[in-house]
C-alpha cells in the first residue's frame, strides 16, 4: 500500500480550487494508500486557508467551511497526523544547518520539520514514501540530498521554475 506525505503547500489544493486540486483530491480520497501530514501542518493549514481567503476576498464563512473539511479529513482517517518528536526537531535542525549554511538555500523551519518527519516515517516503515510539495525551493533542496532522494519519491505539484516540470 503506498504511503503519501503531503506538505502544506500541496495539501491546500484539496480545499481551494486550483489546477492542481484534482490531483491532490484523488490522492487523499484513494483508500488504496495512506496519506500522512505532520502535526505542524494542522497549524500551517489555518494560515494557508486564511491567506487564500484574504487574497480572494472570501469571508470567515468560506474559511470555516474549508477548515471544517480539512478537520473532517483528519477525523475520518483520510489524513493521518504524524506527531513530531524531539528527534524530528533535532534532525530538522541538522537539515536547516546543512541546507541553509552548506547549500546556501532558503529553507523554513516548518518545511524542514515536515520533510524530516516524512523521511523518518519512511525509514521506520521501511518503505519509500511519496512526498508531495508545491514549494519549488523545498523540492530542489530535498532532491539534492541523498538521504531524502533514496527514502522518498519526491513529487512537485506544479509546473516547476520557468514552467519546466522538474525531474522526479
Amino acid at each position: 500500500m503506498p504511503i503519501y506525505f503531503l506538505d502544506t503547500s500541496a495539501l491546500q489544493h484539496r480545499y481551494v480550487e486550483s489546477v492542481f486540486s484534482r490531483r491532490i483530491r484523488r490522492i487523499v480520497s484513494d483508500r488504496r494508500g495512506t496519506c500522512y501530514i505532520a502535526d505542524v501542518t494542522v497549524l500551517e493549514m489555518a494560515r494557508a486557508l486564511a491567506n487564500r481567503c484574504r487574497q480572494n476576498g472570501w469571508g470567515i464563512n468560506r474559511f470555516d467551511a474549508m477548515n471544517l473539511t480539512f478537520l473532517q479529513d483528519i477525523e475520518s482517517g483520510r489524513l493521518k497526523v504524524r506527531t513530531t518528536t524531539v528527534r524530528d526537531v533535532l534532525r530538522a535542525r541538522h537539515l536547516l544547518r546543512f541546507a541553509v549554511v552548506s547549500m546556501r538555500k532558503n529553507l523554513h523551519s516548518a518545511d524542514a520539520l515536515i520533510a524530516t518527519c516524512c523521511l523518518y516515517l519512511a525509514q521506520e516503515l521501511k518503505q519509500k514514501a511519496v512526498f508531495y510539495s508545491h514549494d519549488w525551493a523545498l523540492y530542489l533542496i530535498l532532491r539534492d540530498i541523498g538521504a531524502f532522494r533514496s527514502s522518498l519519491k519526491l513529487r512537485f505539484v506544479g509546473p516547476g521554475k520557468g514552467g519546466i516540470p522538474p525531474e522526479t
